[in-house]
């Protein structure tokens, strides 16, 4: 059963109306139950965190709107700021933008602006998604991702449409907005695989971006930031690098994730993980979760070792077919990567 310290932390998580280490706290001690024969108990505390959000959920469902309604995504939020494993430099920055949120009507009396256009840019899997939800988090907003491939058409003009109905509704509805995959939009004017339809999708979410005076946040995410517009940079409020963890980052994230791994020495584990993203890292720690508790195993060296070893098997193999298929149709190498 659950233990004086993880009754006492649900407890406090409540009253906290800290929604994100409830269920963390929660999913923890279900996973204990379920390790030490008790699947009925285990199971029913996960049926009932993915039946019922808590009450204190930040979701506030958003009326349906037709113009929008296939362009845009409403997700519920959990993480908060502390929960964002990133340089210090990134959070610092992310918590000057809050601050100046909660405190525009002080900067609106000197006729300054808060921070609200974001331009962030990182390898995949480093934290940029995460940080537009921590954000609707922390200012107890709607989250909404923008459907990027639903807005991008072969249709002369359809593209520009979409976005002047995203941009109406950016301004009736104060929310934080998420343009993932932004090069798909935001690409240099002149690149070699340039058409004028791109050109003008380019210049028109410019120009609504540079006419938005709504009360939203507009974060704009890419992995190529080397194909982003130059004019783009000026639009925007701030622009933030994203990179991948360093070793004392990796060690906080491999202890939240194997938070159950009494018996292992971190120090020794986190080495096997350099070169991997905070989304990689938590993939991983979810596989040497499941094969502790499916084989009722504890989670020592060895075991870590051995995911690992699959995981980079894996890679390799990718590795080799998309290089074996980008040989065989060379067309296909000279394409830029969006990912």
């Amino acid at each position: 059963m659950a233990n004086a310290d993880q009754i006492l932390s649900l407890i406090r998580n409540h009253l906290n109306n800290d929604d994100a280490q409830f269920r963390k706290v929660a999913l923890q001690i279900s996973a204990v139950e379920a390790k030490n024969g008790h699947a009925v108990l285990a199971r029913t505390i996960q049926e009932l965190l993915s039946q019922k959000k808590t009450s204190f959920s930040n979701l506030k469902i958003i009326p349906r709107n037709k113009d929008v309604d296939d362009l845009l995504l409403q997700t519920e939020t959990y993480d908060s700021l502390n929960d964002l494993v990133t340089d210090k430099s990134v959070k610092e920055k992310l918590e000057r933008v809050i601050k100046e949120y909660t405190r525009r009507e002080e900067l609106q009396k000197y006729g300054l602006a808060n921070r609200r256009k974001l331009l962030l840019y990182g390898m995949s899997g480093t934290g940029k998604t995460m940080t537009s939800g921590v954000l609707a988090k922390e200012l107890n907003l709607p989250f909404f991702i923008v459907r990027t491939e639903k807005i991008i058409t072969k249709f002369m003009g359809e593209t520009g449409q979409k976005l002047s109905r995203i941009f109406d509704f950016i301004d009736e509805v104060p929310a934080v907005y998420l343009f993932d995959e932004f090069d798909a939009i935001g690409a240099q004017r002149g690149m070699e695989n340039e058409v004028g339809e791109q050109r003008r999708i380019l210049n028109t979410f410019l120009q609504l971006l540079e006419r938005d005076s709504s009360d939203s946040f507009i974060v704009a995410a890419t992995n190529a930031i080397e194909s982003i517009d130059k004019a783009m940079f000026r639009r925007f409020d701030d622009v933030i690098e994203y990179r991948m963890p360093d070793a004392q980052q990796r060690l906080l994230l491999l202890r939240e994730y194997l938070y159950t791994a009494k018996n292992l020495d971190f120090s020794q584990a986190e080495p096997l993980f350099i070169g991997m993203s905070h989304a990689e890292i938590k993939m991983v720690c979810s596989d040497i979760f499941k094969e502790s508790l499916l084989n009722d195993l504890p989670i020592d060296l060895e075991m870590v070792k051995m995911i690992v070893d699959k995981r980079n098997q894996l890679c390799r193999e990718i590795d080799r077919k998309s290089t074996r298929l980008n040989s065989s149709h060379p067309s296909r190498s000279r394409m830029p990567s969006s990912a």
